[in-house]
C-alpha cells in the first residue's frame, strides 16, 4: 500500500497510452520551470508490484477514479473525523411575528421600520430593570435557526441538541453605509443567544414534537448589507460555524392581497434550459461589501435577470419592465436588436442594466438609507441620446458615493460617461470636459475599451485603442485626473507578445523578443490596496506603478481572458472565453489552471463517489464570484432531464493539491514491490501565528452581546411573549447605542450606563423574584446580558482589516517549523555563530513611502524552526487629517514565506487552506470609532475649584448645566474610543470657535465666515469679540487662538457688536445666552491623523446689560420709585382729611336715612292712641334735639380746621 505526505493526499501518475510502470525505475514530474534549486523531502511507502500497463488497461478517467478511492480511503483519521463534522450544518429562515413557531415558513427581507407591537408588554413588567416611561419598538423579523446532518432527521436532531444543552449563537455584521457624510461610520457587531421555541403546530408527545431556536433580526439605519454568522456554544454535537447573508431587498412591495412583487419587473417561474444551456458565462459586478441585492444579466433573447439577496443561496428569475426601445442612427451603429441585457451592475441601491445601446436604472426602496421612501416607480432611461457600447462598474465606494462607467461609440467616440450614485441620485458627467482622449493624445481615431475609476485619488485610467497606420492598430493605457482635468499616456502596449524563453515572467524592457502572436488587450483590473494593475486579453501583464509591466508567461497566448474575477485579498481568477478557470495567487508570477485539469478530474471523480448534489454530468457555469475571499461557481446542472441553478464552491486549495501530488511523485522498484515517493516543495511542515494582539483596537470592530430574557418555566422554552421582550430589549440596546454619540460626555464610558444607572441597586432584588418564580410575566431580565463587549481575544489568524491612525503599529509573530534540515553552519573558534536558514520571510508593502515593516528572526535550532517578529508601523506623513473613519488611504502588507506560493496548505475544519502568503489590508487615517467629547463632569468641578463657587441656572437642567458669566470658564474635553472603551483627557492642542448662538434654543442661528472671525479672533478690531484668553499661542496666520487642556481659561466678554451684547431679558432673572461652539484640532494637533471636531452647546447666564440699556433701566426704575414715594407721602398727608370728609358723608347719608324711615313710619301710625301719640311726639322732639346738635358739631369741627 501507499503512504501519504503530510497533506494527506494521493494522486496516481498520468499514464499514457503504450507507458509501463514495471520498469526499475519510473520517475514523473511536471512541469516546475524555476523550481530546479528548491530541495524537496521525500515521503515513501512500499505497495505490490503492478502488471505492466497496455491496451488493457481501462479508460483514462476510470483510472483517476480508482486513484481518487485509494487517496480517500488511505487519507489520515483526522481528515475522516473532519468530513464527519462537516456532515452536519446550520440552516438559517427568516419568519415576521405571524409565522413564528410555523413549521416551513420562510419570508422576505424588504420590511424596515420598526412594530410597536412589543411596548404593551414592557408595561405588565413590574419589578423589573426596565424603565416604564421608554416607548419599546421591535424589530419585523425574527432568524429562525436549525440545524441537519447527512441522513438523519433534523427535528430529533433539533431535540436532541436542545437535551445536550445546545445553543445556537448568532453573530449579526452590520455593513457600514457608503454615505458617511449622512450616517456615522461603524463597525458593529451584535452577539445573540438563541431561545428555543416550540412548534407551534398540533404534537401528540407531552412536551415537544417540533422545535426551533429564535432570535430578532436586527435593523440599523444606514445599512442594508448583514451577515449572520451560526455558531455553537459548545455543548452537544459538533456544527461547524457557517455564514448567511440576510440583506434587505428594496425591490420588493406589498400589494393589497399580501403577496409580495418585484418593482423591478414581473417574477419568472421557469428556469428552462435554453436559458443556459450552451451559454457563455458573465461577469457579476456590483460595488464590494455594499450591495445588498445582486443582479445577472446574459440570458439570452430575454430581458430577464437572475436577482438574488442571499449571494445566490436563493436567487429570483425576473423580466424587467422596460421599454426595450432601440434608436438606430448614422451616429448609433447597431448591427442587429436583441433583448438581452448584456451589462448588469449593482450598487448599495440602485441596480443599473444595459440592453443594446440604451441605459436604465432603479433605486430601491430603503428607508434605512435615505430616511424616506425616495425608491424608483419605474426603470429610468438615462444618455437617452447617446449611443452606449459597455458599462464599466467601479468596484469600491469613495467620498461617499458610488460610480458607474459608460463607454460611447458614435458621436462622442472618445468620451466617457461618468456617474456618481449618492443616496439613489443618479447623475452623468461627460469626460474629459474640454476635449475628447482623442483630441488630447493627438490622433484622429480612437476608442475607449475599458475604464477604472480610483476614488481614493480622483483619477481615471483608460485602455484606449488607437487607429494606426496600415488598418494596425495599438492600444495605450491613459490616466486622467477629475480635479486638474489633466490627461497623460502612462503606457503605451507591445504590439506583439512577448517570448519569455521558458521563464515564468518577463519585465518588459523595450529590448525583449516577441513572437508573431499580436497583442489584444480586452479590458483592465486594478486592486487599490495593493496598487496591482492587470491588463488582460490573450495575455496577462501587471504593473504596480501603472508605468513599469510585468508579462506572465505561464497563462497560454493561444487562450484570450473573458473577464477577470478578483478578490481584492490576494486572489484572482481568470475566465477565458473557452470557460477555462485559471488562478493567480497576488505576489507570484505564477498562474495555475483548475479547470479543466488533472486536480479537478480527481475533485469530480470524489465528488461521484460521494454522490453530491452540487456535480451533474451536463453543467454550465453561470458566472464566477468571490465571496469572504472563498471562490464560488453559479452553474446550471442538467441531471436527469431535470435542470436547476447552484452555487457552489471552487476548492481551490484542493485542486491545486492533487495537481502537486500529481506532478511529484516516483516509482522505484525494490525487490518485489514499488515504492511510491512523494517530493513536497513546502518549505516548511507548520506555520502559526502567535504574540497576535487584541483585535478590536486595530479592527475597530464594536461588539454588544444580548441573550434572551431567562423563562420561568422548566422546560426552557419561550413563549411569543418572551420573544417580543427579547425584541424590545435588543431594539432599546440599539437605541442606546446610537444616541450615545452626543456631545456631553456621560459619567461613565458606556451606552449602557444610563439603562442600569438607577437599577442596579436592586439588581439582588430582581434575581431575588427571579428564584423564586414570582417575576412579571414570568420572565426575568439579567442586566449583566445586555452589555458591550470591549476585551475580545485574538483568534491566531491575521484580521480581515487594520486601521493604523498616526505613528500606531502593529505586531506579532510567525513561527516556521522547516522541513528536512534547516540550518547549515560551519562554526569557526572564536567567532560568534549566525546560522542560516532555509526559510524567508519577505514583506510586500504597496506603499513603501507611507509604512515600514520591520522583520526580527530568531533561530531555535533544537526545535528545528524559526521565529519571526514582524512589526508593521505608519510613517506619520502619508495622510492628512480627517474625521474618524473618512477618506482612509488604502494599502496592504504581504506576508510572504519564499517558495511558499502554490505548494502549503494547512487542512482546517473547512478544508485545506493555502499557507506561506498572508495579505493584511491596511487603512490608513483616523479609524472609526473614535470621537472627542466635552468633559462636562471634570469641568464643573475644575470650575468650581477656580472660581471658588458655582452657580447653576435657576431652572436646572442635567444635560446642560449652566456656567456664570462673569467666571473664568475651563474647558475640558475626552478622547474616547467607542471600540475599546478607553476614555482619557484629550491632551492635545485645539482652536475654539462660536459658530452659533442665540438667547434661545430657538432662537440659535449659523454665525457665516466672517462673522466667526469677527466673533473669535484676536486681530479683531471692531468690538466684536464674543471671548478672549490669556494664552498668547495661535495659529500660523495668527487668526484664532490655539488652546490645550493646560490653558489659562476663557474670559467672555460679549462687546459691543457681538451677538451676546445688550442681551433682553425676558424675566427678572439675569439675561442668558447659548453659544453654538466648534472645537478642532485639525492643523494645530500633530499627534493624530485625526480631525476631532465637535460642536456642543454651551448654556452661560448671568450675562451683564449694556450701559445704554443699565442707564435706562437704571432711570426708569428710579423714576418709578420716586412716584411710588411721592404718592406714598401724599397719601399720608391726606389721610387724616380724607378720614374726616369720609365721616361727614357717612353721616349725610345717615341723617338722609333716618328722616325717611322718621316720615315713614308716622304716615303708617295714625290709628294708634293717644298715648302712643304722646309718646311719638316726645320721641320726635328727642330726635329733633339731638340730630339738631350733631348737625352742629360737624360744623364746628370745620370752621376750626379751616381757621
Amino acid at each position: 500500500m501507499a503512504s501519504l505526505d503530510s497533506s494527506g493526499l494521493l494522486l496516481p501518475p498520468r499514464t499514457e497510452a503504450g507507458d509501463g510502470v514495471g520498469r526499475k525505475s519510473v520517475a514523473v514530474w511536471g512541469e516546475d520551470r524555476g523550481r530546479a534549486d528548491l530541495q524537496g523531502s521525500s515521503h515513501s511507502a512500499r505497495c505490490p508490484a503492478m502488471t505492466p500497463a497496455g491496451s488493457a488497461w481501462p479508460r483514462l478517467r476510470v483510472l483517476w477514479a480508482l486513484w481518487a478511492l485509494l487517496a480517500m480511503l488511505l487519507s489520515p483519521c483526522r481528515l475522516w473525523a473532519i468530513e464527519d463534522n462537516q456532515e452536519c450544518t446550520w440552516q438559517v429562515v427568516l419568519n415576521k411575528f405571524e409565522t413564528v413557531g410555523k413549521n416551513h415558513e420562510s419570508d422576505r427581507f424588504f420590511n424596515q421600520e420598526p412594530l410597536d407591537t412589543v411596548d404593551s408588554l414592557f408595561g405588565l413588567l413590574v419589578d423589573a430593570p426596565i424603565d416604564p416611561d421608554e416607548k419599546y419598538l421591535g424589530f419585523p423579523y425574527y432568524l429562525k435557526i436549525n440545524y441537519s446532518c447527512k441522513g438523519e432527521s433534523s427535528e430529533a436532531l433539533v431535540r436532541k441538541g436542545h437535551l445536550t444543552g445546545l445553543k445556537p449563537v448568532v453573530m449579526v455584521t452590520f455593513q457600514s453605509p457608503v454615505n458617511f457624510n449622512h450616517w456615522k461610520l461603524e463597525q458593529l457587531q451584535i452577539q445573540m443567544e438563541a431561545a428555543p421555541f416550540r412548534s407551534k403546530e398540533q404534537c401528540s408527545a407531552e412536551e415537544v414534537c417540533v422545535m426551533s431556536w429564535y432570535t430578532p433580526m436586527p435593523v440599523k439605519n444606514g445599512s442594508v448589507v448583514m451577515h449572520v454568522d451560526v455558531s455553537s456554544n459548545g455543548l452537544g454535537p459538533f456544527i461547524p460555524n457557517k455564514r448567511f447573508w440576510v440583506n434587505i431587498n428594496g425591490f420588493l412591495q406589498r400589494q393589497e392581497d399580501s403577496t409580495l412583487q418585484f418593482t423591478v419587473g414581473n417574477e419568472l417561474f421557469n428556469l428552462t434550459p435554453q436559458y443556459f444551456v450552451s451559454v457563455s458565462s458573465r461577469p457579476l459586478w456590483y460595488t464590494v461589501d455594499q450591495t445588498p441585492v445582486l443582479i445577472l444579466g446574459g440570458i439570452p433573447e430575454q430581458k430577464s435577470i437572475l436577482l438574488t439577496d442571499t449571494s445566490f443561496k436563493d436567487f429570483f428569475l425576473v423580466e424587467l419592465s422596460i421599454d426595450s426601445c432601440w434608436v438606430g442612427s448614422f451616429y448609433c451603429p447597431q448591427a442587429k436588436f436583441t433583448a438581452t441585457i448584456y451589462d448588469a451592475i449593482a450598487t448599495e441601491s440602485t441596480l443599473f442594466i444595459r440592453q443594446n445601446q440604451l441605459v436604465y436604472y432603479f433605486t430601491g426602496t430603503y428607508i434605512t438609507l435615505h430616511q424616506s421612501n425616495r425608491g424608483s416607480e419605474r426603470w429610468v432611461r438615462v444618455l437617452a441620446n447617446e449611443c452606449i457600447k459597455k458599462l464599466c462598474p467601479v468596484h469600491f465606494h469613495g467620498n461617499g458615493s458610488e460610480y458607474i462607467m459608460a463607454l460611447t461609440i458614435g458621436k462622442h467616440e472618445g468620451y466617457i460617461h461618468f456617474g456618481t450614485i449618492t443616496d439613489g441620485r443618479v447623475s452623468f458627467e461627460m469626460l474629459p470636459r474640454q476635449r475628447s482622449v482623442c483630441e488630447r493624445i493627438q490622433v484622429v481615431i480612437c476608442s475607449i475599451t475599458w475604464a477604472i475609476y480610483i476614488a481614493g485619488e480622483y483619477n481615471l485610467l483608460l485602455l484606449v485603442e488607437i487607429e494606426g497606420v496600415a488598418a494596425r492598430n495599438y492600444f495605450q493605457v491613459v490616466s486622467y485626473d477629475l480635479v486638474t482635468d489633466y490627461l497623460a499616456i502612462l503606457y503605451t502596449i507591445p504590439e506583439f507578445i512577448p517570448d519569455a524563453r521558458g521563464l515564468e515572467f518577463l519585465m518588459i524592457l523595450g529590448t525583449e523578443s516577441y513572437t508573431n502572436f499580436s497583442m489584444v488587450p480586452k479590458g483592465m483590473s486594478y486592486n487599490p490596496y495593493n496598487n496591482l494593475l492587470f491588463i488582460w486579453g490573450n495575455f496577462l501583464m501587471q504593473s504596480y506603478d501603472n508605468e513599469n509591466f510585468i508579462y506572465l508567461a505561464d497563462f497560454p497566448k493561444e487562450l484570450s481572458i473573458k473577464y477577470l474575477v478578483n478578490s481584492f485579498r490576494g486572489d484572482i481568477a481568470i475566465v477565458t472565453e473557452t470557460e477555462e478557470i485559471w488562478y493567480l495567487l497576488e505576489g507570484s508570477y505564477r498562474v495555475y489552471k483548475l479547470f479543466p485539469s488533472k486536480g479537478w478530474e480527481v475533485h469530480i471523480s470524489l465528488q461521484m463517489m460521494h454522490q453530491s448534489s452540487l456535480y451533474a454530468p451536463n453543467e454550465t457555469m453561470v458566472t464566477l464570484f468571490y465571496e469572504d475571499s472563498n471562490l464560488y461557481q453559479l452553474v446550471y446542472l442538467v441531471n436527469s432531464q431535470q435542470g436547476r441553478l447552484v452555487k457552489r464552491l471552487v476548492p481551490v486549495e484542493q485542486l491545486l493539491m492533487y495537481q502537486q501530488l500529481s506532478n511529484r511523485y516516483l516509482l522505484q522498484r525494490q525487490g518485489s514491490h514499488l515504492t511510491l515517493s512523494f517530493t513536497n516543495f513546502c518549505p516548511f511542515t507548520a506555520m502559526r501565528l502567535r504574540d497576535l494582539p487584541n483585535p478590536q483596537i486595530y479592527t475597530r470592530q464594536e461588539r454588544y452581546q444580548a441573550q434572551p430574557p431567562r423563562v420561568l418555566e422548566p422546560s426552557g422554552f419561550h413563549t411569543e411573549n418572551s420573544l417580543a421582550v427579547y425584541q424590545g430589549l435588543l431594539y432599546y440596546l440599539l437605541w442606546l447605542h446610537s444616541k450615545y454619540d452626543k456631545p456631553y460626555a456621560d459619567p461613565v464610558h458606556d451606552s449602557t450606563w444610563r439603562w442600569w444607572k438607577n437599577k442596579k441597586q436592586d439588581q439582588d432584588y430582581y434575581f431575588y423574584l427571579a428564584s423564586n418564580w414570582q417575576s412579571a410575566g414570568n420572565v426575568h431580565i439579567d442586566m449583566a446580558n445586555y452589555e458591550k463587549i470591549y476585551d475580545l481575544k485574538a483568534e491566531y489568524e491575521l484580521p480581515e482589516r487594520i486601521f493604523l491612525d498616526k505613528g500606531t503599529s502593529y505586531c506579532f509573530s510567525i513561527f516556521l517549523t522547516v522541513r528536512g534540515r534547516a540550518f547549515k553552519s560551519q562554526p569557526e573558534t572564536g567567532v560568534s555563530l549566525e546560522l542560516p536558514s532555509q526559510v524567508d520571510l519577505r514583506m510586500v508593502l504597496a506603499d513603501p513611502g507611507c509604512i515600514e515593516a520591520v522583520v526580527k528572526q530568531k533561530v531555535l535550532i533544537n526545535r528545528n524552526s524559526v521565529l519571526f517578529w514582524v512589526t508593521l508601523s505608519d510613517k506619520r506623513f502619508c495622510f492628512d487629517q480627517g474625521i474618524s473613519g473618512h477618506h482612509l488611504m488604502k494599502t496592504s502588507v504581504l506576508v510572504k514565506v519564499v517558495g511558499s506560493a502554490g505548494y502549503c496548505f494547512q487542512n482546517t475544519i473547512q478544508g485545506p487552506r493555502m499557507q506561506g502568503n498572508l495579505m493584511v489590508p491596511v487603512l490608513i487615517g483616523c479609524p472609526p470609532g473614535k470621537r472627542l467629547a466635552f468633559d462636562i463632569t471634570y469641568t464643573l468641578e475644575y470650575n468650581r475649584l477656580q472660581n471658588k463657587h458655582y452657580f447653576d441656572c435657576v431652572h436646572v437642567d442635567p444635560e446642560m448645566p449652566c456656567f456664570l458669566f462673569r467666571d473664568i470658564f475651563y474647558p475640558f474635553f475626552l478622547i474616547q474610543d467607542l471600540v475599546t472603551g478607553d476614555s482619557g483627557s484629550f491632551q492635545g492642542s485645539y482652536v475654539l470657535k462660536v459658530v452659533g448662538g442665540g438667547p434661545t434654543l430657538d432662537t440659535i442661528k449659523e454665525y457665516s465666515e466672517e462673522e466667526i472671525y469677527r466673533f473669535n479672533s484676536p486681530l479683531d478690531n471692531t468690538d466684536s469679540l464674543i471671548w478672549t484668553t490669556k494664552n498668547t499661542t495661535t495659529t500660523k496666520d495668527s487668526a484664532f487662538n490655539i488652546m490645550s487642556h493646560q490653558s489659562l481659561g476663557i474670559e467672555w466678554l460679549c462687546l459691543e457688536n457681538s451677538p451676546c451684547h445688550d442681551t433682553v431679558p425676558h424675566s427678572i432673572f439675569a439675561p442668558e445666552f447659548f453659544f453654538k461652539v466648534l472645537v478642532s484640532n485639525r492643523g494645530v494637533d500633530k499627534s493624530t491623523y485625526c480631525d476631532y471636531q465637535l460642536i456642543f452647546l454651551l448654556h452661560i447666564h448671568g450675562l451683564p446689560l449694556s450701559a445704554k440699556r443699565a442707564l435706562f433701566i437704571l432711570i426708569v426704575s428710579t423714576s418709578v420709585f420716586l412716584s411710588l414715594v411721592m404718592l406714598y407721602i401724599i397719601f399720608c398727608l391726606l389721610m387724616p382729611l380724607m378720614v374726616k370728609v369720609c365721616n361727614i358723608l357717612r353721616w349725610k347719608i345717615n341723617n338722609m336715612l333716618t328722616s325717611e324711615s322718621y316720615y315713614s313710619h308716622t304716615s303708617s301710625s295714625r290709628a294708634y292712641s293717644s298715648t302712643s301719640g304722646t309718646s311719638s311726639s316726645v320721641s320726635s322732639r328727642v330726635s329733633s334735639t339731638v340730630a339738631e346738635e350733631n348737625k352742629a358739631e360737624p360744623e364746628k369741627i370745620v370752621n376750626k380746621a379751616l381757621t
